[in-house]
């Protein structure tokens, strides 16, 4: 779809209106003048644009939340492996046999997956060196695979599930928005036609309706920080 949902939104308004304005002499046969508001802004669920936008910022917003609530839980994870392979090393670093186990830990991953990675590979390290011992009483090794869990399983799914429905509803309004966008332009192609240029309501709808999309400039690059100031 090369158009943006407010662009064919600001169309449809503006044909209505255009079409208003000779409804008692010419109605399209393919949609009346109800059907073309109710297709806009009808507020029944999904049963219109305006609806369907409703639904699918909601979807968002519940897969938003979803993977914050993993991020922050993900987030609880890496500083918990930072913590525990760091006060390892350090206990263990006169033990030659547990330090040796714990000499290719790293903490310093910052995607999910890489802090995924790293804290199964700290747990793993962890049961063979000393299950038993805890860098903090809160952060024992039961603790810790009972997140480290959470966070591949429960957390990772309800993000998964969320994004997969957002994305059903984001699709479900692109194509309502592609379909009401079509039966636009096939009104205005009638409308010109029933309507020729240099007639009132034909300079009416060429002057009034938009036909061309133009997507907005990008925004300027953002200026350069100015360096810190130096000396006394």
């Amino acid at each position: 779809m090369g158009q943006s949902i407010d662009f064919i939104k600001d169309r449809r308004v503006k044909t209505i209106s255009a079409a208003t304005t000779f409804a008692d002499a010419w109605v399209w046969e393919e949609q009346n003048l109800t059907a073309m508001q109710d297709e806009l802004t009808a507020i029944v669920g999904d049963a219109s644009i305006t609806g369907q936008e409703q639904v699918a910022a909601a979807a968002e917003a519940a897969m938003l939340a979803a993977r914050g609530a993993w991020d922050t839980q993900l987030d609880v994870l890496h500083r918990r492996t930072v913590q525990g392979v760091g006060m390892a090393k350090n206990k263990f670093r006169d033990d030659p046999a547990k330090l040796q186990n714990l000499s290719g830990l790293t903490a310093r991953g910052t995607s999910r997956t890489e802090t995924l990675a790293e804290a199964l590979a700290w747990e793993s390290a962890w049961e063979k060196a000393a299950p038993a011992w805890a860098p903090l009483p809160a952060n024992t090794l039961a603790a810790f695979k009972t997140l480290r869990t959470a966070c591949l399983d429960a957390l990772q799914k309800a993000y998964s599930d969320q994004r997969a429905a957002w994305r059903d509803e984001a699709e479900k309004l692109a194509q309502m928005a592609l379909v009401m966008e079509n039966r636009s332009e096939a009104w205005y192609a009638a409308a010109t036609l029933v309507y020729p240029a240099g007639t009132p309501e034909g300079d009416m709808i060429r002057g009034t309706v938009p036909t061309t999309y133009t997507p907005p400039p990008p925004a300027p690059p953002a200026p350069p920080t100015p360096p810190a100031p130096t000396g006394p």
